[in-house]
């Protein structure tokens, strides 16, 4: 892409393609960090002109966060065609895959978060959210009696799924097919202990 027709994009249209170079960054090397040289070296703009689009690397990585989160959410969605043992199911490994897409991303979000930052931890909040619903919402279809100990536990295993991806992202001691059935099973193990 030449200067020139950089020139010509509007500031949504520039920053969607900044955030779309960022996206493939990520999935060509999952596990290499995202840095600002990179994602303007793949967007062919520099560095100067991502800072301007975004204000500064903490912002912009917000707001690669905030695009990945958006589409995790979505591909976690339940699907209602499916019979609740499955959609279950599905969501889970669905979640687990987008995790390991972009693994330093899942990272730079949780540490961001435990450090404090009030935007990243409000939207990692919103995330668990939806996410505790539909997975609490999936357990009620299986016939299982939600009570406050059931949602608590739910609660709990989401914790443990994002400890064990961490763990897992930087010691990959299992294959990825195994880490989303652990993430699986150790949910209904965890349900076994609420009654």
């Amino acid at each position: 892409m030449t200067q020139t027709s950089a020139a010509r994009l509007r500031p949504d249209e520039r920053r969607a393609q900044i955030l779309a170079a960022a996206r493939r960054v990520l999935v060509a090397d999952p596990h290499r960090e995202l840095t600002v040289e990179l994602v303007a070296a793949e967007a062919g703009v520099s560095p100067a002109l991502l800072f301007h689009y975004f204000g500064s690397k903490k912002k912009f990585q917000y707001a690669v966060i905030e695009e990945a989160a958006a589409e995790v959410m979505l591909r976690t969605a339940p699907d209602p065609s499916l019979p609740p043992e499955e959609q279950l199911r599905a969501g889970i490994r669905a979640f687990v895959r987008a995790v390991l897409e972009a693994p330093q991303l899942y990272r730079v979000t949780l540490l961001m978060s435990a450090a404090g930052d009030p935007d990243v931890r409000a939207l990692h909040s919103e995330i668990r959210q939806v996410f505790s619903t539909w997975v609490i919402g999936a357990v009620g279809r299986r016939g299982i009696e939600i009570t406050p100990v059931v949602e608590l536990a739910c609660h709990g295993w989401q914790g443990y799924v994002e400890q064990t991806l961490l763990t897992w992202i930087d010691h990959p001691t299992i294959s990825a097919g195994d880490l989303e059935s652990l993430c699986e099973r150790s949910l209904d193990a965890i349900l076994s202990t609420t009654h």
